[in-house]
Formats: structure tokens, C-alpha cells, sequence
């Protein structure tokens, strides 16, 4: 199983949402399961918080997941 950032679109009583979220992979590149929030950022060093940064704004250049469509199996 792989995971990456990706941003998500979810739909809350009505209203489009977009956030970061952490999205899990099947063996197929698939994804199939995504967090229920949007992920923070926090981590142990300046040089991790950096590097999750990073993560975060690649995932930005990817085209964003329906919420909806994952399904966190």
C-alpha cells in the first residue's frame, strides 16, 4: 500500500470544500481509502515540517479526488 497528499473536494451540507488529505493506494495505483479531515501540519523537526510541506504543495499540481469516490474500505 502507498500514500500521498492530495487535495480532495467534499461536500458539506452543500457547500464544496477543498483540503489536503492523506489518500491510500491499492496495489493498482487505486486509491482507496482517504482521511476524514484535512491534515495538519506538524512534525518533529524543521527539516520534516519542510519536507511535508513540500508534499503538500506538489499535491496541488495533481488533479483533485472527489471525497465521495474513495472508498475507504
Amino acid at each position: 500500500m502507498t500514500w500521498n497528499h492530495r487535495v480532495v473536494r467534499k461536500v458539506y451540507e452543500g457547500e464544496a470544500l477543498f483540503g489536503i488529505h492523506e489518500v491510500f493506494y491499492d496495489d493498482d495505483g487505486i486509491p482507496h481509502a482517504v482521511t476524514v479531515d484535512p491534515v495538519g501540519v506538524v512534525d518533529e523537526t524543521l527539516e520534516e515540517l519542510a519536507q511535508t510541506l513540500e508534499w503538500m504543495r506538489k499535491a496541488l499540481g495533481k488533479p483533485t479526488l472527489e471525497y465521495d469516490d474513495i472508498g475507504n474500505d
